[in-house]
């Protein structure tokens, strides 16, 4: 088993590209066969990704690479089944006509969800700054790819894809702050 200390002197971008060699194909794998698609599966890593790394830079995993491939891969499992458990509880539906710098009102929820949650929803995506309801609105209403959107918005993928994930976060935040707000609605 190789330790992990050997990976803080290699480039972050060496260790990443062998993070998602030894990852990415099992995890696309995984959700296809659990509902789900190709798009959600490179969603997903990157979220699993991101959380695994942060975990393993403070200190809160330790162990070997091997082990923390086996830590991402839990991670995954454990998204992705909130992602499922959440899916079926939420229907939503959206309109194809949202501007692309105006998305207020994309969130149409169907007569079985809650209308409060749909009004904090949608306050909290107006909250959010323009760049974030741009991308949001583009990626998931307008079904852009990432691809499409980093070149509408002179960007690089990557970038567009990390942007795209704080935004969702930052949304998330907003969304739990209000639902406390109003009672835990």
């Amino acid at each position: 088993m190789e330790p992990l200390n050997d990976w803080f002197t290699d480039s972050p971008d060496k260790v990443l590209k062998k993070l998602y060699a030894d990852n990415l194909p099992w995890l696309e794998q995984y959700v296809l066969q659990n509902s789900g698609s190709g798009t959600d599966a490179h969603d997903l890593f990157q979220e699993t990704i991101t959380s695994a790394w942060i975990n393993l830079h403070t200190g809160r995993f330790s162990g070997s690479r091997d082990q923390f491939n086996a830590y991402i891969r839990q991670i995954a499992k454990h998204k992705w089944l909130n992602e499922l458990r959440s899916r079926s509880r939420k229907k939503t539906t959206v309109t194809d006509q949202v501007p692309d710098q105006e998305a207020a009102g994309i969130f149409h929820l169907t007569e079985t969800d809650n209308t409060e949650k749909a009004t904090l929803l949608q306050e909290s995506f107006q909250e959010l700054g323009d760049k974030c309801r741009t991308i949001l609105g583009l990626y998931y209403y307008r079904k852009k790819s990432l691809n499409e959107i980093a070149l509408k918005l002179n960007n690089t993928e990557n970038s567009i894809k990390t942007i795209k994930y704080r935004c969702m976060m930052q949304l998330r935040q907003l969304f739990l702050e209000k639902s406390r707000q109003h009672g835990g609605v």
